[in-house]
């Protein structure tokens, strides 16, 4: 599947392996829920595993030694196999891990060029992977090299599986493409799916007839497409309906033509179906079993769900089922009760009993004082401090409450009356809490905000206590949002304090292995959260100015607003309009009498012409 954590059950049901963010290879076993193996691989945290699954090889050939000549071996030793698993990395790189040997087998390079993104196994055609860079590899495990290669298509093949005879290959893109494994060549397609397709499962039910499971990414149905003829665009013969996106889901064909499958949901749930061969179905098929798992709080009111982290059909027609977290991680072979739609498993929730047991473990018994003890202070030489007690037994008898409190970071000066320094003070508390393991101590030293008490602890803080900080820092950092926020602080200024140190000392890799994977998958997280608030941003800001439009008084928007009318407006307004029509018509009598003028002007001016001639 593709998600930041994998997980897949060995394919005679024995083992559990598992590899999270922090690049740790586990491996549990299914009987007794017991982690077997723990192991880191190489350059982990810059090429960290991107996929796994596990393949079934002889011991000959999984050891990688020639054959030798020698005695005709027996039926048992021909027969001879054993569980590998192959996991592949972000650089391209598989790695064949034993778990019979606990160790590396092998490694497979040079044909990819980056991300591996899907793998698939047949015992009929061997390993096939697919990466980021669009090709598709066969691999020859004997001599471990790349026995063909193919490029895939235009888009990131996220998903590979075999047909049961070994002689077709399966990849999801968003389509699904049939490859004829002897060609090369593509010889049907399956479209059907909007988003990436995630895993492909296959399941035979007789010799000519041939089943193909499909999930997609965001989707909450698994298509079932049949196998017979390969044809184009072909659509699905039925749906399985999921409540919510499937994380992984196992198939197992059965007797009378019908197949189950078990697909566990992110939220924890796991749905089985009863997929009976009878054609196309129209309709969606609904699961016929719901398990739910609960745990026992005593208490018939608040009952807690223990999620359903993945889920396998064994051959007797059973669900081994893996619940609670990979911290405190539970398998159990379970028998389907079809008597009811649902069927909720009640068990004890381990991390609970889990932290019962460590507050037993943490119970110290208190220390004896009846007898003579000297206290030393910090800093005294162990030949003085011998001489001291062989020589009288007198001095300063004072229980570990006093040494505590004389040790206050509040105190200001000493019983001397000397000025003692805080770093110092912290210091101290800090050495007495990393060796106590005192999470009372260690709380109120490291839960400082001040960068400059920070620095003046560690400029005090000796080298041998450089790795049981770093852990404690580790732990913290593991955590939530508030304590997570005083490891960086306390973190920086030790790795700038203490670099020489740390750089000589061989261990300091190890101890921040752990950090920096928890570093690269906050920081793979960033994106994603980023957007998440972007878009939170934009919906709650709709929502304010919905609310703020609503809340608006009445008043703002009426239609009509009525207002009494003033007496002083009025006299205003009528003396305007009186002295608006006087001017008026003053400008229509001067306007009349301007003509008349003109008129009268040349009337003078006719008869001093008519004189001037009669003169």
């Amino acid at each position: 599947m593709a998600s930041a954590s994998h997980s897949a059950f060995s394919h005679d049901g024995q083992f559990l392996a598992f590899c999270g963010t922090d690049g740790k290879l586990k491996i549990w076993e299914t009987a007794t829920s017991r982690l077997k193996q723990e192991f880191v691989p190489n350059l982990h945290l810059s090429s960290p595993c991107s996929v796994l699954d596990w393949i079934v090889v002889g011991a000959q050939s999984a050891n990688g030694t020639p054959w030798k000549k020698r005695r005709k071996k027996s039926v048992s030793e021909d027969t001879e196999q054993k569980e590998i698993i192959v996991m592949g990395s972000t650089n391209g790189t598989i790695t064949l891990y034993d778990v019979s040997t606990s160790s590396v087998n092998d490694q497979l390079q040079n044909g990819h060029s980056s991300t591996i993104t899907a793998i698939t196994w047949s015992p009929h055609a061997g390993l096939f992977t697919a990466a980021e860079d669009k090709q598709i590899v066969e691999w020859d495990l004997q001599e471990k090299t790349v026995k063909c290669k193919w490029k895939s298509g235009k888009g990131k093949v996220t998903s590979l599986a075999v047909l049961p005879e070994g002689k077709s290959l399966l990849s999801g893109e968003k389509t699904i493409k049939w490859w004829d494994l002897e060609t090369k060549q593509v010889i049907g397609t399956f479209t059907g799916h909007a988003n990436q397709v995630n895993a492909l499962r296959c399941a035979k039910v007789t010799s000519d007839t041939s089943y193909l499971f499909s999930s997609g990414s965001g989707d909450d149905y698994i298509s079932v497409w049949s196998l017979n003829e390969a044809k184009k665009d072909k659509a699905p013969v039925a749906t399985l309906t999921l409540p919510d996106e499937a994380v992984s889901y196992s198939v197992k064909a059965v007797k009378d033509s019908q197949i189950l499958v078990l697909s566990v949901t992110r939220s924890g749930h796991a749905q089985l179906f009863k997929y009976q061969v009878n054609g196309t179905s129209s309709k969606p098929i609904k699961p016929a079993l719901n398990v739910i798992v609960a745990a026992d709080s005593g208490q018939k009111e608040s009952v807690q769900q223990i999620p359903i982290i993945t889920g396998e059909i064994t051959d007797d027609s059973k669900m081994l089922l893996c619940y609670g977290t990979f911290l405190g991680l539970t398998i159990e072979k379970v028998i389907p009760d079809f008597s009811d739609k649902v069927q909720c498993l009640v068990r004890v929730d381990l991390r609970k009993s889990k932290e019962k047991k460590d507050e037993a473990v943490t119970k110290v018994k208190k220390a004896n004082i009846d007898e003579k003890v000297e206290y030393l202070a910090p800093g005294a030489e162990a030949a003085n401090a011998v001489g001291k007690r062989t020589k009288s037994g007198t001095g300063s008898q004072l229980p570990l409450k006093d040494r505590l409190e004389n040790l206050s970071l509040n105190a200001e000066t000493s019983t001397t009356g000397q000025s003692t320094c805080k770093g110092e003070n912290m210091c101290q508390l800090l050495l007495q809490g990393l060796a106590s393991g005192d999470k009372t101590l260690l709380t109120t030293v490291l839960y400082v905000r001040k960068e400059s008490v920070i620095k003046n602890t560690l400029a005090k803080l000796p080298t041998t206590a450089i790795m049981p900080l770093l852990k404690e820092l580790t732990t913290m950092l593991q955590g939530k949002t508030y304590p997570s926020k005083f490891a960086v602080l306390w973190l920086k200024a030790l790795v700038t304090t203490h670099a020489a140190s740390m750089i000589a000392n061989p261990s300091t890799r190890d101890a921040l292995v752990p950090i920096l994977s928890l570093i690269d998958a906050k920081q793979a997280l960033l994106p994603e959260i980023s957007r998440l608030k972007g878009r939170v941003g934009l919906i709650t800001g709709q929502l304010s100015r919905r609310a703020e439009k609503q809340e608006k008084d009445l008043t703002d928007e009426c239609l009509l607003v009525y207002q009494d009318e003033d007496s002083s407006e009025e006299d205003i307004d009528m003396g305007k309009v009186e002295l608006d029509s006087e001017s008026d018509d003053n400008w229509e009598e001067t306007s009349d009498q301007e003509p008349m003028q003109e008129d009268a002007e040349n009337g003078k001016s006719d008869d001093n012409a008519s004189i001037s001639s009669s003169d």
